[in-house]
C-alpha cells in the first residue's frame, strides 16, 4: 500500500502527543491527522481512556474551552453525509487540531489509525476492520508498556521497550516539536529553579519529592522556585511558546519525577533549550530519557543527598562559567541524541511498510 499524503486518526491521549503526530504526519508528509469529537466514540465503546463523565466531556464534548474551542469548520469533498463537517479546534496550548465524529469517520479514506493507550488497541482494532478502508493500525508507545502482541503488528515507539517479538514491524524514534519554539539561549538566568511536573503537590507517589523540593525551597529564600502544571501550586503554564520561555528564563528546571517518564517532553524540551535539570536519575533506568542525563556534566543528580548537600550543589554549579560550560553541554548531547529529520526519514520508511 502505497502511504502518500496518509489520512490519519488517532487518539487524543495528550496535547504534545498529537502535536507531534502532526508535525510528521502534516507538516513532514502532507497528509491529514484527525482525533475524535463528539459523544458517541464513548457510547459505542471505541473511546476508553477513562469511564468518568468528566473526563467524557473534557474530551469528547465539543466547546469544552480546554481541549476542544472550536474556532472552524470545513467540509470535506465526497463524504456522503450531511453532517460532513471537520470541527477545527485550538486548545490551550495553542495549536490547531482538527476532529471527527464516529459517523465521519467512516465516511472518510482513513489510511492510518494510531492507538497511543493500551485500553484502546481493541476497538481501534475493531475499527480497522469495519471501515471499508481497511487502515492500518499502529501502537504508538510513549510509556514502558508492554507490546500486545496478539493485536499489534506495527508500532511506534517513543519509549525503550524490550522483548519486542520478531514479527512486529517496529520502529523506535523521539516525538518531535517545534525547535523553532523551543531553542537554546545561552544567557545567564537569574536565581529561578522551575519544576513543571503535571500536579506535583498533589499525586502520592509525588509526596516526599514535593516536600524535598519545598525543603530547599526555605534553604534558598534568594532564590525564586516555581512549580507549574495542571493542578500545581503556582497553577499552569498554556502554550508552548509560554512554555518554553519559561523553561528559559529559569536557571536550572527541577525534575524529580517518581517512576519517570516513558518518553518525556519537559525533559526533552528543557534540553532544546539548553537547560541543566535537577534529576533523581534512579527514576530512569531502562527510561529513554536518560540518554540526556549525565551528572556534573548535563544535570545536577541529586540521588541520596540531603537537602543541605543539594543546596550545594546547585549553588557550585551557579558559578557563572561552571554554568555556561552545563548548558553548553546540555545542548550539545541533545542534537547529538536527537535528529528530527533524521528520524523523519526512517519514519516514512516504517510508514510504507506498515502491515
Amino acid at each position: 500500500m502505497n502511504f502518500q499524503s496518509p489520512i490519519v486518526f488517532t487518539d487524543f491521549h495528550h496535547a504534545s502527543l498529537l502535536y507531534s503526530l502532526i508535525l510528521l504526519f502534516e507538516k513532514r508528509l502532507g497528509g491529514s491527522v484527525f482525533r475524535p469529537i463528539g459523544v458517541d466514540w464513548y457510547r459505542q465503546g471505541f473511546w476508553k481512556i477513562l469511564d468518568n463523565p468528566d473526563k467524557v466531556k473534557q474530551y469528547l464534548i465539543i466547546g469544552d474551552p480546554d481541549l476542544n474551542s472550536v474556532v472552524g469548520y470545513y467540509s470535506i469533498d465526497g463524504l456522503k453525509t450531511t453532517n460532513n463537517q471537520v470541527f477545527l479546534f485550538q486548545d490551550n496550548s495553542g495549536f490547531l487540531n482538527k476532529g471527527i465524529t464516529l459517523d465521519v469517520f467512516f465516511q472518510m479514506p482513513v489510511d492510518i489509525v494510531i492507538a497511543s493507550l493500551p485500553q484502546h488497541i481493541e476497538p481501534f482494532s475493531h475499527l480497522c476492520e469495519s471501515h471499508p478502508n481497511k487502515p492500518k493500525l499502529i501502537y504508538q508507545i510513549g510509556n514502558a508498556w508492554p507490546i500486545e502482541a496478539g493485536l499489534t503488528r506495527n508500532v511506534m515507539a517513543s519509549a525503550i521497550i524490550k522483548g519486542v517479538p520478531e514479527h512486529i514491524h517496529f520502529i523506535s524514534y523521539h516525538q518531535e516539536f517545534d525547535l523553532s519554539v523551543f531553542y537554546p539561549d545561552y544567557s545567564y538566568p537569574n536565581q529561578n529553579i522551575y519544576s513543571f511536573i503535571n500536579c506535583f503537590n498533589l499525586v502520592e507517589s509525588y509526596a516526599t519529592d514535593w516536600e524535598l523540593f519545598e525543603t530547599v525551597e526555605k534553604l534558598m529564600p534568594a532564590w525564586t522556585f516555581k512549580s507549574t502544571g495542571f493542578l500545581c501550586r503556582d497553577g499552569r503554564v498554556d502554550g508552548h511558546d509560554k512554555l518554553a520561555a519559561q523553561m528559559r528564563e529559569a536557571r536550572f528546571i527541577w525534575h524529580t519525577k517518581y517512576g519517570g517518564d516513558g518518553y518525556g517532553h519537559v525533559i526533552y524540551n528543557t534540553a532544546a533549550v539548553a537547560r541543566p535539570m535537577i534529576v533523581k536519575m534512579e527514576y530512569y533506568h531502562d527510561k529513554l530519557g536518560k540518554e540526556l542525563m549525565i551528572d556534573g556534566e548535563t544535570c545536577l543528580a541529586i540521588d541520596g543527598l540531603n537537602p543541605h548537600e543539594i543546596v550545594n550543589k546547585i549553588l557550585y554549579y551557579s558559578d557563572e562559567k561552571r554554568y555556561t560550560t552545563l548548558c553548553q553541554n546540555v545542548y550539545t548531547n541533545f542534537k547529538a541524541k536527537v535528529d528530527f529529520d533524521k528520524e523523519a526519514n526512517a519514519l516514512q520508511n516504517f510508514i510504507q511498510g506498515l502491515k
